[in-house]
């Protein structure tokens, strides 16, 4: 992996336009948190340079990913979400797999579970794993029981085409920015403080860290538990994503450079 200082041709000045906007955020020094909650660190960084909220499944800046990160946050980073196949898979695996967490809510289930090539153990019950299979270009999702090695019929998967789309589209050129935090009477505080920019991911880099289980698959998936609410009970998908230790993040593109 080379660190260079030379930024890529850039006809629509997207690099130029992200790098003098960090660099304006970073001599502002601490900033108050616009939004708080763990949300507050990518919500005012974007709002600081600009970026409009919006739901659109792209990069944030012109064609640049932006991800934010407390300095001394866990050294996982997120790298996409997207729920998989079939569609509403999700709210079936939450009622087979997932526990009633909350007693004064009988029957709001559930299932949160960090999954890589080799089964783990979730609530002391199922064994879940990620199986890539290059003939049918699909990651499925294998789960077992433990008691009895048996494995569930369960039809779950992500296309890789699908996620080659994502990692060469959306995480073509990705701003992983580090930030120092402090508590005010006022609430939290940042001081964005570095930003290292990653060119040209790779999608068979990504799988071959998958297989090497350096990324994990997270399924985060909730109940709804505001009573009196229409969505109340329904599924919450707090993101289905794929994670990357920040040590490996380099290993998925060509290059990067340090702002």
């Amino acid at each position: 992996m080379k660190q260079e200082k030379i930024i890529p041709i850039d006809s629509d000045g997207d690099f130029e336009k992200f790098i003098i906007g960090f660099e304006k955020v970073r001599n502002m020094g601490f900033v108050k948190s616009h939004r708080s909650h763990n949300t507050g660190i990518g919500k005012t960084l974007e709002d600081l340079m600009g970026v409009e909220e919006n739901n659109i499944d792209g990069p944030d800046f012109g064609k640049i990913e932006i991800k934010s990160q407390r300095a001394f946050a866990g050294s996982k980073v997120t790298l996409f979400t997207k729920s998989p196949e079939p569609k509403g898979v999700n709210s079936v695996m939450r009622e087979k797999f997932g526990i009633e967490k909350y007693e004064d809510k009988p029957g709001l289930k559930e299932l949160h579970a960090s999954i890589f090539t080799k089964f783990n153990n979730v609530y002391k019950t199922w064994g879940f794993r990620m199986k890539p299979d290059d003939s049918q270009r699909k990651i499925f999702l294998e789960v077992k029981e433990l008691e009895t090695d048996e494995i569930v019929n369960l039809d779950v998967w992500y296309d890789y085409n699908t996620l080659q789309k994502i990692i060469e589209t959306k995480l073509q050129f990705l701003a992983y920015v580090e930030a120092d935090t402090r508590k005010t009477n006022e609430g939290e505080e940042f001081y964005y403080k570095s930003c290292n920019i990653f060119f040209n991911s790779s999608f068979d880099k990504f799988m071959t860290l998958l297989k090497d289980n350096k990324i994990q698959y997270d399924i985060r998936i909730g109940s709804y538990k505001t009573p009196g609410r229409k969505n109340y009970g329904k599924l919450h998908d707090h993101g289905s994503g794929f994670r990357i230790n920040k040590s490996n993040m380099a290993k998925i593109f060509e290059r990067n450079i340090i702002v």
